[in-house]
């Protein structure tokens, strides 16, 4: 299902205007959307490909739409190549962060390629309370690919009392995905990532954002530049139990 949302374009000066009906934005979107149709059709004419067009927020939209339809995964493209992309408040960030089911987010510059392995980055914060390990499980089954859990640490004192206990829930909740377990240090924790995916040579990236953990640092203006870095592989949402 191909979905796209759109808005009436506002013009701002002394009262702001739409500069156009509704009906006509609506008739933008349909001609659109039907070219793609066309596109996608005679490329690839065994697929069955349905379209959904929406007006309004298009993170809103899609949670919407998946509430209905209970989708595996959703697939975010990103037709930019400047690093404001990965900004807070982009919509590629929004609907990593916000959507409640699994989503992809597709590089400009990615190329397809079969899912062999898949790096799964995470710290050991709350772990067993907050992720989903029947879906991450299930991605690896569904890819068929081998799963590797990263930890990445600043230095030797990330790895205190209160690790053991959480690394061996962890390795009981994805004991059917037969995952390998790596540790690396880093200065910075972006840059950790960035050089295993690069040296393992993974073909997918998967986090679960929650706030307070890696993640949600790593989207602060600083690290931006290096998450684009990483952009040569889709990058995996999975989102927290509970939300």
């Amino acid at each position: 299902t191909v979905i796209h949302s759109y808005f009436i374009p506002v013009a701002f000066n002394d009262t702001p205007m739409p500069v156009m009906s509704i009906d006509e934005a609506r008739g933008i979107a349909e001609e659109g959307i039907n070219t793609l149709m066309s596109q996608l059709t005679s490329q690839y004419p065994t697929l069955q490909v349905d379209t959904h067009i929406t007006y309004g927020d298009i993170t809103d939209s899609l949670q919407e739409h998946a509430e209905k339809v209970k989708p595996w995964i959703t697939v975010v493209g990103n037709s930019s190549t400047e690093d404001t992309a990965f900004w807070p408040g982009s919509n590629l960030m929004t609907a990593l962060k916000e959507l409640s089911h699994p989503v992809i987010a597709v590089p400009l510059e990615a190329r397809y390629r079969s899912v062999e392995k898949i790096c799964f980055a995470c710290d050991y914060k709350n772990i067993s309370e907050l992720l989903p390990a029947a879906e991450l499980v299930a991605l690896a089954r569904q890819t068929n690919a081998q799963l590797h859990v990263l930890n990445v640490h600043k230095n030797d004192k990330d790895f205190g009392t209160e690790t053991p206990p959480e690394a061996e829930t962890l390795r009981s909740m994805l004991a059917a995905a037969e995952p390998q377990y790596h540790f690396t240090s880093s200065a910075e924790i972006d840059e950790g990532i960035q050089h295993f995916v690069v040296e393992q040579n993974m073909d997918w990236l998967v986090v679960m954002p929650h706030k307070h953990n890696f993640f949600d640092r790593l989207l602060h203006h600083s690290h931006t530049k290096a998450m684009a870095r990483m952009s040569h592989i889709p990058l995996v949402s999975l989102h927290q139990l509970g939300k």
